[in-house]
C-alpha cells in the first residue's frame, strides 16, 4: 500500500481524478497547477504532491520537484496532520482554508472560490486512494 504523498500515491490520485465525471464537470473551466505541501517539523523539509489540472483533467500527478514547487499556480501548505485530516475525510477543504489549517501560499484564493465543488471533489477522491499515513502524521 503506498504511503501518502509518495509518487505512487500521487499517481493513483491522478488516476482517480481522471476517472471522476463529477470532477470533470466541476472543473471544466479550471486550469492551473497545484502543489500540496505537507510540512514537517523544523528540521524536516516535508513532502509535496504536484497536480497539473486542466479543464477537468489531471495531466500530471506526481511527487513534486523543486521546479514544480517554484512554478505551481497554487501552492497549498499545511502541517502533515491537517493533510491527514483532509484525506481521511475528517476535515473539509473550505473549513481547512477558513480556519488556517491549510494556507494558500501562492495563487489567488478568490479565483479558487468558484471551483469549490472541484476542490471538494479533489479531496473526496484523495480519500478514496488506497494508502497509509506514517505514524508521525
Amino acid at each position: 500500500m503506498p504511503i501518502a504523498f509518495s509518487d505512487a500515491w500521487a499517481r493513483a490520485w491522478g488516476d482517480a481524478i481522471n476517472g471522476s465525471v463529477a470532477y470533470r464537470e466541476a472543473a471544466a473551466t479550471w486550469e492551473g497547477s497545484i502543489a500540496a505541501v505537507a510540512t514537517g517539523p523544523d528540521d524536516d523539509p516535508g513532502s509535496a504532491v504536484f497536480l497539473d489540472v486542466w479543464h477537468g483533467e489531471c495531466r500530471i500527478a506526481r511527487t513534486a520537484t523543486l521546479d514544480d514547487l517554484a512554478g505551481a499556480t497554487y501552492l497549498l501548505e499545511a502541517p502533515r496532520g491537517a493533510w491527514r485530516e483532509l484525506f481521511e475525510g475528517r476535515l473539509g477543504p473550505v473549513m481547512a482554508l477558513m480556519t488556517g489549517k491549510v494556507r494558500v501560499s501562492r495563487g489567488d484564493l478568490a479565483a479558487l472560490l468558484p471551483y469549490g465543488a472541484a476542490a471538494k471533489e479533489l479531496i473526496r477522491l484523495a480519500t478514496e486512494v488506497e494508502g497509509e499515513f506514517p505514524p508521525d502524521w
